[in-house]
């Protein structure tokens, strides 16, 4: 991987591959000497790979190439192992690399002058009637680009674990929405489905929406499709961060927390995101009509006990067991009804035995487990109620926090919103 200043930095593998599963590179080789390439494609390692790359950057390079590594072409694989992150250029002139380009003033042009572009002129979206918000689309803190690095673990799903909507209280009250509300975000390219929630910090007329949801993992969230084709002309950086949008509700007749085994998504619904756990998926659903009836027709429950739980429409519970275990769970109400997720999530690994278990799992609540609430720190998983219990109760700084429940004290990416939470929590003038 290269970042922006130039430095490599070799991407090692969080967990070995599952099975028989191959590297990309592996795959990619045997299809080359399939396709009757075998001596070009005959890498026994990653190392390998990264030598031929690094000498081909100083093939008839003779300077004229910023980039050039041919100083990384005979490492060994013990050195390719023990490689630590570096600035290009690479090579007999830097061999430790370089951490400042053009410091002699000579550049790669022909010339060896710098050639300066004038920059060309932002054009400013204009926000009409028909979309009258600025969306800005970004990054939120535990997730990488489209998830392919992050979706599949659970930890990291747990601070923000569905696409949403963030926009100022008072712009949420003009268009009749509420923190938790499902609504559209729509532009004149597309439209997508998110949760919305309120931020004060926003300035009014803007919203953010994460770009990290997939098709896999939400309905219809991603963010890309809203983003018009706008792109500078020199550079061609798209305009992701200006899209003019409009925003309102999205009725459902009820919401609803599906759990399954399987992380193939529900059909039939006007809404769902998926969550992983260990062991299970988590889908936030949302639908038309009755959910006793939409979930009898759509998902397969021959064969399994079911327990169920029904009051006033769109009240609905049930749980189905197979052979003694959890095999799917289902809440439903008028709003997303609030569970423990924490326990209802354990109960896959480790089922109840006892009535009166199996009766707090139909209501999704356990008398003996405390709902710890949203995670805030993931690296200790330490949530958003605990943290602010802890408050309450004499943890008055960051640092007391951390010496309590470790939260801060790892990454420090969730310090932000400890200090936000301190300052949520009247706390006590001392006599």
């Amino acid at each position: 991987m290269t970042n922006s200043e130039r430095r490599i930095s070799r991407q090692r593998a969080f967990m070995p591959p599952a099975g028989e599963a191959k590297p990309d590179w592996w795959l990619l080789a045997q299809v080359a000497q399939r396709l009757g390439f075998h001596e070009g494609f005959t890498w026994p390692h990653p190392a390998a790979i990264f030598r031929e790359h690094a000498a081909l950057s100083g093939f008839e390079n003779n300077g004229q190439r910023a980039f050039d590594i041919s100083g990384l072409a005979g490492m060994s694989d013990a050195q390719w192992d023990a490689m630590k992150p570096v600035q290009w250029p690479i090579n007999a002139r830097y061999p430790e690399g370089c951490a400042r380009l053009f410091s002699d003033r000579h550049f790669y042009h022909p010339d060896g002058k710098a050639h300066l572009l004038p920059p060309a002129t932002p054009q400013p979206v204009v926000c009409e009637t028909a979309y009258p918000l600025l969306m800005n689309s970004g990054r939120i803190r535990d997730q990488w680009h489209t998830m392919t690095r992050t979706g599949l673990v659970p930890r990291l799903m747990q601070h923000c674990d569905e696409p949403f909507a963030a926009l100022h209280p008072q712009d949420a009250q003009r268009y009749g929405l509420c923190a938790g509300a499902l609504a559209r975000v729509q532009s004149d390219a597309g439209w997508m489905t998110v949760r919305v929630t309120l931020d004060s910090g926003l300035r009014r007329g803007e919203i953010f929406v994460p770009m990290h949801w997939n098709r896999q993992f939400s309905l219809q969230g991603t963010v890309g499709g809203l983003v018009a084709s706008t792109r500078c002309p020199v550079s061609a950086q798209p305009a992701f961060k200006q899209t003019a949008v409009r925003i309102h509700p999205l009725n459902a007749s009820w919401q609803g927390w599906l759990w399954q085994r399987d992380a193939s998504p529900p059909d039939a619904l006007r809404y769902w995101a998926r969550t992983p756990y260990e062991g299970v998926q988590r889908f936030s659903v949302a639908g038309d009509g009755s959910p006793e009836q939409w979930l009898m027709a759509t998902i397969p429950l021959a064969g399994l006990q079911l327990q169920t739980a029904h009051a006033a429409e769109p009240l609905y519970r049930l749980l189905a067991w197979r052979n003694g275990e959890l095999h799917l769970v289902f809440y439903a109400g008028a709003s997303l009804p609030e569970i423990n997720h924490d326990w209802v999530a354990q109960a896959f690994r480790l089922a109840p035995v006892n009535a009166a278990d199996r009766h707090a799992l139909l209501a999704g609540q356990s008398a003996q487990r405390a709902v710890a609430g949203r995670t805030i720190c993931s690296c200790f998983g330490v949530g958003e109620n605990t943290i602010l219990q802890a408050i309450k109760q004499g943890c008055h700084s960051t640092q007391a926090l951390g010496n309590a429940l470790s939260c801060g004290t790892n990454c420090g990416s969730c310090l932000p919103e400890l200090k936000h939470l301190l300052l949520s929590v009247a706390v006590p003038e001392e006599e």
